[in-house]
């Protein structure tokens, strides 16, 4: 079992969200040193655009001005969360350094499905009625934007006791989140737990 917690954002100008996951994993060993473990997690995921400048506009559409005649402009906000159902694939090498101790190196690919997300927008000026102030839609039903993802994954991870595994992963996506070209990436701090079902 493996849980973790840290930052996701996009390849992209992006600003990071808080990222999370959990999931479940079966390791094969092939001999004393490779393995590999595919796994099975729900990932939270996500990014912040910058933040723009919009021109803030009337009922009718017509850009709203000052006293002097110009353009009155707004901050538009928009922050992204995107949850998968993730399969990974990594192999794993295992470096001893004591009894039951171990340095493991991971790295392999990984496929995702987009199944949740909000997409909230704050401040669209471009927008009508209370829509200038905020609105959400579902991320995956924002036209533009891909359910389906998939890239690498890598990690670096220390099993501390017969059990408890520390270590930290990144995902790196390989395929365009949406029409801005802008790609997943991720950073997690991680706890497994393993169960060695050889001694059952």
């Amino acid at each position: 079992f493996r849980i973790g917690g840290g930052l996701a954002s996009h390849f992209k100008d992006s600003r990071p969200v808080g990222a999370f996951k959990f999931g479940v994993g079966y390791e094969h060993e092939f001999d004393q040193h490779w393995t590999l473990t595919p796994s099975v997690y729900f990932y939270a995921k996500g990014r912040k655009l910058p933040d723009e400048s919009v021109a803030i506009r009337d009922a009718e559409g017509n850009h709203i001005t000052d006293d002097a005649g110009n353009p009155i402009y707004g901050v538009k906000g928009t922050t992204i969360t995107a949850n998968y159902v993730e399969a990974a694939f990594p192999f794993s090498y295992y470096v001893r350094t004591a009894e039951r101790r171990y340095f493991i190196f991971s790295l392999g690919p990984y496929v995702a499905l987009g199944v949740a997300g909000k997409h909230p927008v704050k401040g669209d000026a471009e927008r009508e009625g209370a829509e200038k102030l905020y609105v959400e839609q579902k991320t995956f039903d924002v036209d533009g934007i891909h359910r389906f993802d998939a890239g690498v994954q890598a990690a670096v991870a220390y099993q501390f006791t017969d059990n408890l595994v520390l270590g930290v992963e990144a995902d790196f996506g390989l395929l365009p989140f949406s029409g801005d070209g802008g790609r997943n990436v991720s950073g997690l701090l991680t706890l497994s737990y393993r169960f060695d079902m050889r001694s059952r």
